[in-house]
């Protein structure tokens, strides 16, 4: 049974990173990301940050599991290009809140512009029940991975 789990795990990997690289290749607009010249790291945050917005670089820490001055070089980074910035959390002013500014936020409307061209162009003809059954196993799968790394 074990081995039938693994020839599966293998199987999704392959799917995903298929996946990955079709929408970089065939999506045009996701070819304009590489003029922003982010490493996969900042890029990684940067969408973080757009799912996740106000949140702190602790957060981001714990989240990632590294350590805050990790955090803290990529993000000195992003806030130097304009992609983030941080706001004062009124209830503690040690805090900050990470948020998109300027080019975060023109990122992040590329981003969806490039999901939907590529979502009504590939996903149309797919049932939305099949696409809800891959989602919920992928939370589930999230879920289990989170669970067990606490």
């Amino acid at each position: 049974m074990l081995s039938n789990y693994q020839k599966m795990f293998k199987e999704l990997i392959v799917v995903f990173s298929e996946y990955y690289l079709n929408y970089l290749l065939y999506n045009k607009n996701a070819q304009k990301f590489n003029a922003y010249n982010l490493t996969a790291q900042q890029d990684t945050l940067l969408f973080f940050v757009k799912d996740n917005p106000r949140i702190t670089a602790n957060e981001i820490a714990k989240k990632f599991a590294i350590s805050k001055s990790a955090v803290s070089q990529v993000l000195s980074k992003l806030e130097a290009q304009n992609f983030i910035k941080r706001e004062a959390n009124p209830n503690n002013h040690r805090e900050f809140f990470i948020v998109l500014a300027k080019e975060g936020l023109a990122y992040q409307a590329l981003s969806e512009e490039a999901d939907k061209e590529f979502m009504t162009k590939h996903f149309a003809d797919i049932d939305l029940e099949q696409l809800q059954n891959v989602l919920q196993t992928m939370k589930k799968v999230n879920a289990s991975i989170s669970s067990s790394n606490k």
